[in-house]
């Protein structure tokens, strides 16, 4: 156990809360000495930041055969030291990872722990999978990973430069996997953070974006509850296009309005959407062209 006066002791070590260096107080401490011929100390510290009160763990190893001296009364002890959580330094973690699909998550934070822990060729293999699960989760198919990646860039989901930023980390990955090459940590950190800025984009922004900003409506889904927001505001038997029951909104539909006009007519014809009818086409305020317009039921 370790003294009142130990107690008192602190040290300057990362904390994986504050995200940096902070001063930590030694809570207890406890020496381990291995052999006679050659001494190695491993001390075991439980400590906690002065900073944000989080208790950790902290491994310091010292070659004690190995000291050498920098000053007249002083001597350097060539140390390796390592924290409980583990940290990466230069690295902030996602803060809505619950966001992710669960497999997505899974695989991204278990790469993350990979590097952390210097488990590099782990880590090159699993960023590479991160890209392939984000692929299974939005459908988008390819029999090798490179065709998939550029599938993400067709549809839309990421630009053309997120795409070669992706292929990097495909080559990472097959190093890894096939060569059993180990990345260099520095690069894995680079490709991490490409990871996170896709996993951003494709989930984290249009979470945080939904219901707050006026977003693009692309999906049916998403366009039949703005439809039936909006329909509360007319009486029955009013004949309206879709312009006038959007008004402003129109600018929402970017490119999908038609896709989703004729989604819409083809649910009423089935008898799917009964909150309106079909009703005649003819022009709309001013226009040269003709409107499909709807009657409200």
């Amino acid at each position: 156990m370790s003294t009142e006066v130990e107690k008192r002791k602190r040290v300057c070590s990362t904390c994986a809360s504050c995200d940096r260096e902070t001063w930590h107080d030694i809570l207890c401490s406890h020496v381990d000495s291995t052999g006679d011929e050659y001494r190695i100390d491993t001390i075991h510290q439980i400590v906690q930041c002065r900073g944000c009160i989080t208790t950790s763990f902290r491994k310091v190893v010292q070659d004690i055969e190995s000291a050498y001296p920098v000053d007249e009364d002083e001597w350097h002890v060539p140390e390796d030291i390592y924290c409980f959580p583990s940290v990466l330094k230069g690295h902030k973690e996602l803060n809505d990872v619950r966001d992710l699909p669960e497999m997505v998550r899974e695989i991204y934070t278990q790469s993350v722990q990979a590097i952390k822990d210097n488990s590099n060729i782990l880590a090159g293999i699993g960023l590479r999978a991160t890209i392939e699960a984000i692929c299974n989760d939005r459908n988008v198919s390819g029999r090798t990973l490179d065709k998939r990646i550029d599938g993400l860039s067709k549809a839309g989901l990421i630009s053309q430069t997120d795409a070669e930023r992706l292929h990097a980390i495909r080559f990472l990955g097959n190093d890894a996997a096939h060569e059993i090459k180990k990345a260099d940590s520095k690069n894995l950190l680079i490709a991490l953070r490409i990871i996170e800025h896709l996993l951003v984009n494709i989930y984290i922004l249009d979470g945080e974006a939904d219901g707050k900003l006026e977003t693009i409506i692309k999906t049916s889904a998403q366009f039949l509850v703005l439809l039936e927001t909006k329909l509360s505001a007319f009486s029955l038997g009013d004949e309206i296009p879709l312009a006038k029951i959007f008004g402003k909104e129109m600018r929402r539909f970017h490119g999908y309005f038609s896709t989703h006009e004729k989604y819409l007519v083809d649910q009423i014809k089935a008898g799917s959407f009964t909150k309106l009818s079909l009703g005649k086409l003819d022009v709309y305020a001013g226009s040269k062209e003709t409107f499909q317009h709807f009657v409200v039921r």
